[in-house]
């Protein structure tokens, strides 16, 4: 598949989604919200592995290393996505970082071009001033789109934006440096172990209410997607303010 081909998919699920190409984008909740049927996943995985995902006519699942940064799971999300929405030949992948499979190549490219459109990428480089790159730019930017560190050195690389010795020296110091520029650290930060949202919670919730399924077997379906805070009532934070 050529690479514009999956240019074109990118931004054109974004226009369906009521995205323009020159904003970022929760790629979370616009799954969440515009993707029939998917659920999503959060559990520890070996390292090499960032996510998988599955998919059927009913339903689709995305699941996720919880052990990677904030940052590269929202990659992951949108990587997972181009399998699901654009693979026909299987219908479930376990996807490995640093792939060589022209599948993995596909999905790390659409996933690229829906988080940071290059509209967008132009766009903010004509609004910071940036001539020369330097590490406090690239923070601002992965910031700015809400994706990894190293997510965003590759996009600069492919966009010969920056140079192969500029994307080594700019892999270090990065989370000091995001700290001295104000930012929180949550895009560098691991999420919860063990969590899941998404289409499985309100369709069991559906069964046990039209009396398909019991409670107990309702609460074998939340324990079993890492919902044992919807099983034991554990007490939300105090919402008032919300």
């Amino acid at each position: 598949m050529i690479s514009s081909d999956i240019i074109f998919k990118a931004e054109t699920l974004r226009r369906s989604w009521g995205i323009d190409n020159a904003s970022p984008i929760n790629i979370l909740a616009s799954v969440l919200e515009n993707v029939d049927g998917v659920t999503i996943l959060w559990f520890p995985m070996i390292d090499e592995v960032s996510g998988c995902c599955s998919k059927s006519s009913d339903d689709k699942v995305i699941c996720i290393n919880s052990k990677h940064s904030k940052g590269r799971q929202n990659f992951t999300i949108a990587h997972e996505l181009y399998h699901l929405l654009y693979d026909e030949d299987n219908d479930s992948f376990i996807c490995n970082f640093n792939s060589n499979d022209e599948r993995e190549r596909n999905a790390d490219k659409f996933a690229s071009s829906l988080l940071i459109p290059n509209v967008a990428l132009f766009d903010f480089i004509k609004k910071h001033s940036i001539d020369k790159w330097k590490l406090d730019d690239v923070i601002r930017c992965e910031q700015y789109f809400q994706i990894s560190h190293t997510a965003m050195l590759c996009k600069l690389r492919r966009e010969n934006l920056i140079s192969y010795d500029e994307f080594r020296l700019f892999r270090n110091h990065v989370k000091s440096h995001a700290w001295e520029l104000g930012f929180d650290l949550d895009l560098y930060e691991s999420t919860r172990e063990y969590y899941s949202l998404g289409n499985i919670i309100p369709l069991s919730k559906k069964l046990y209410d039209e009396r398909i399924i019991t409670g107990g077997k309702l609460d074998e379906i939340l324990l079993d997607v890492f919902r044992e805070d919807m099983v034991y009532n554990t007490p939300l934070e105090d919402d008032k303010f919300v």
